[in-house]
């Protein structure tokens, strides 16, 4: 009979998670017991980082969609603060405590616990003071004692996007970190501009998969019109996320293909935030369900314990297989050891540090292989690379050449504000087509590390069978020790259910929060998001500059226009064309100064090498902590051998009795792993 693994909710993701995290820490006492001290460590850390292990949501939306509302309404009380005018000026993070207060961080470095009763002081624009008091914080944490947060999810409330481009620019320097984000849009306006250019220029093509868009404010329309609403705001949704992904990936490319298999139709919700927090707060029922509140609950809740989450519990179950199974090993080579007869013993002694040598000598040869494919995709990208700054510069001259402009664009307080708007365009367009280029240069870095990791299966494999032979030096003729059958009948399953390699190791794993519940890894470009938000915000810090200088630069060309032609003097086209002749020479200059002070190519070979770099420290740590305690292992038995000429029987029933509980850990693993393996390939 199959076992059955409940995740699909808060309370049993939970308790799978701490049901994982009991068996990491009864390996870590049989680690502890046979002094593999390694893995023993490791297996600390990952216990470490499991403790921490919780769900964060994040809130967006332009101001006044409803934000606080909708957060309120998925705390079932009113915690933070809501208006009619933009409220949220800073991060607003809430969690759990059974104790109600507020931690702020501010942005020079200093901190400050002050009542719950006073955060509308410190985190909205609602008075000038608390407007000019938020303007020094950086995060806000309101800890708080909800039923919601009690669950593991920390809800992250952000700054209306249009309603200050540094904070929208905070916004988005936090969307790359969390597990899922809701997308707040109005019934009454659903879709405006700013969100289909915010979708169109910001957001990663990567992040659509963890978004909700959820459109607010229902109740107001009839329940024809508001299937309308939704179907058509899903619609735009599914078109921009489509086209932009088509534009990144090659619509012919596999990655395409899964891509559009994997997102399918995007998660839009009609929602009543206000009738459900009031539902919720008055105990209607009824009003609830009207609301539609619990299907952005529940889908809420599936997205992050079921796709989110099972990344998570999928490392956690590949590190209960690998140190359980060492363990394992290392108690039948112990076992065997102890029995031997001194003289054998040392003849296989040398033969397995031999052997660990030998094992060590082709993972540097891997390493060796792993830069020559660095090198590969950096070259790859030379094309990209060369052209990167004609291509923004490109963009900017389109902008400009269709520019359009009367007479009356030449009036003296006209030109300036004309010369504005230009640069304002040419700041999204060149936005724009950055971000496109640094998403196909990112799409081909996870390819290329992709397809790294899947060549690499044959040295997972062979290296656990360089290990496995190390085992086997130590069996003894004519007789099987007590544990040998065990760890036979372990190693056995693991083969035939998933291949030895991809099990152990799980250089193929992906997911930033899941990845570093392992060891901690370089391979964030799976979800392709660091390197783009990384180099993007690079990009900006570098943009405010030109776009200042721009402005300058039109001062200048204004005040030329307007002493040196006359309006009756010269046509109109001529006057046109001059004006963006000049404006175009002043663009140039701008661009070939961010050319000089800005090395993009050298920030694309850091941002290729770290990806495969991540990839060599994920196997040098798995492989050393197998590797390191077999040698200490050999070592101490050494030691024993030559200190005695028997082993009592307690020591064998000791062995015996580490084998078996390790055994009952890795087999129930093995059975979490499946499921979850299954969830995946869904």
């Amino acid at each position: 009979m199959e076992k059955q693994i409940d995740y699909g909710s808060y309370s049993a993701y939970k308790q799978t998670m701490e049901n994982l995290t009991a068996d990491l820490e009864e390996l870590l006492e049989l680690s502890d017991e046979i002094n593999l001290v390694n893995t023993a460590k490791s297996l600390e850390e990952t216990i470490a980082k499991t403790k921490d292990e919780h769900f964060e949501v994040a809130i967006v939306g332009e101001f006044k969609r409803g934000k606080s509302t909708l957060i309120n309404a998925m705390l079932g009380q009113e915690v933070l603060p809501a208006d009619v005018l933009p409220a949220t000026a800073t991060l607003n993070r809430v969690t759990y405590s059974t104790e109600p207060y507020v931690q702020v961080e501010y942005k020079n470095g200093n901190s400050e616990r002050v009542d719950i009763d006073r955060l509308e002081d410190y985190v909205t624009k609602l008075t000038i003071e608390s407007e000019e008091r938020a303007e020094t914080v950086k995060e806000a944490t309101v800890y708080y004692d909800t039923e919601f947060c009690k669950k593991n999810v920390d809800i992250i409330d952000t700054p209306g996007l249009n309603d200050d481009e540094q904070m929208t620019s905070v916004t988005l320097s936090i969307l790359p970190k969390i597990d899922a984000a809701v997308f707040v849009i109005s019934a009454n306006s659903p879709f405006s501009q700013f969100e289909k250019e915010f979708l169109e220029k910001k957001m990663m093509t990567s992040d659509v998969g963890r978004i909700i868009f959820v459109v607010n404010c229902f109740g107001t329309f009839s329940q024809e019109d508001e299937n309308k609403i939704v179907e058509t705001v899903r619609s735009r949704i599914g078109k921009y996320v489509m086209e932009k992904a088509k534009k990144v990936m090659g619509e012919d490319s596999r990655e395409f293909a899964v891509y559009k298999r994997k997102i399918g139709t995007p998660r839009v919700i009609g929602v009543y935030a206000k009738k459900a927090l009031v539902a919720k707060t008055t105990g209607d029922q009824q009003m609830l369900e009207e609301s539609n509140f619990p299907e952005f609950e529940n889908t809420l809740e599936s997205l992050l314990t079921k796709e989110r989450g099972v990344i998570s519990l999928q490392i956690i179950t590949n590190k209960i297989t690998n140190s359980g199974t060492e363990i394992l090993r290392n108690v039948v080579m112990q076992e065997n050891a102890l029995m031997m007869a001194n003289d054998e013993f040392m003849e296989k002694y040398d033969a397995a540090i031999k052997e660990i040598e030998e094992i060590r000598n082709k993972k540097r040869e891997e390493f060796v292989k792993i830069n020559d494919s660095a090198n590969q995709v950096f070259d790859s990208l030379q094309p990209i690379l060369d052209s990167y700054w004609d291509n923004i510069e490109e963009a900017a001259m389109q902008v400009i050449d269709n520019f359009q402009m009367s007479s009356d664009d030449f009036k003296k307080d006209r030109l300036k504000i004309v010369s504005a708007k230009l640069t304002e365009k040419i700041r999204e367009s060149i936005e724009v087509r950055a971000q496109i280029i640094c998403e196909q240069i990112q799409n081909q870095i996870n390819v290329a590390v992709s397809g790294e990791a899947e060549r690499l299966q044959d040295f997972e494999d062979a290296f656990f069978e360089s290990v496995a032979k190390i085992q086997n030096m130590f069996t003894i003729s004519n007789r099987v020790s007590q544990n040998g059958g065990v760890i036979d009948k372990i190693i056995g399953v693991a083969i035939g259910s998933y291949g030895v390699g991809g099990l152990f190791l799980g250089f193929r794993e992906s997911g930033v929060k899941g990845a570093l519940l392992g060891g901690a890894t370089g391979l964030t470009s799976f979800y392709a998001t660091y390197y783009a938000a990384v180099v993007f915000a690079g990009f900006f810090g570098i943009a405010a500059t030109p776009v200042t200088l721009l402005l300058m630069a039109v001062a200048g060309i204004a005040g030329t226009f307007t002493s040196n032609f006359a309006v009756d003097k010269i046509l109109v086209k001529e006057r046109i064309e001059k004006y963006k002749t000049n404006f175009k020479t002043q663009v140039r200059k701008q661009f070939h100064e961010m050319k000089l002070n800005n090395d993009f190519t050298e920030t694309v070979r850091r941002q290729v090498f770290s990806s495969f770099e991540g990839l060599k420290k994920k196997i040098e740590e798995e492989t050393e902590i197998i590797l390191r305690d077999t040698q200490e292992t050999l070592d101490n038995l050494n030691d024993l051998k030559t200190q005695k000429s028997s082993v009592s029987q307690k020591e064998m029933e000791r062995l015996h009795n580490v084998a078996e509980n390790a055994s009952r850990i890795v087999q129930d693993a093995y059975a979490v792993r499946k499921v979850l393996t299954e969830q995946m390939d869904a």
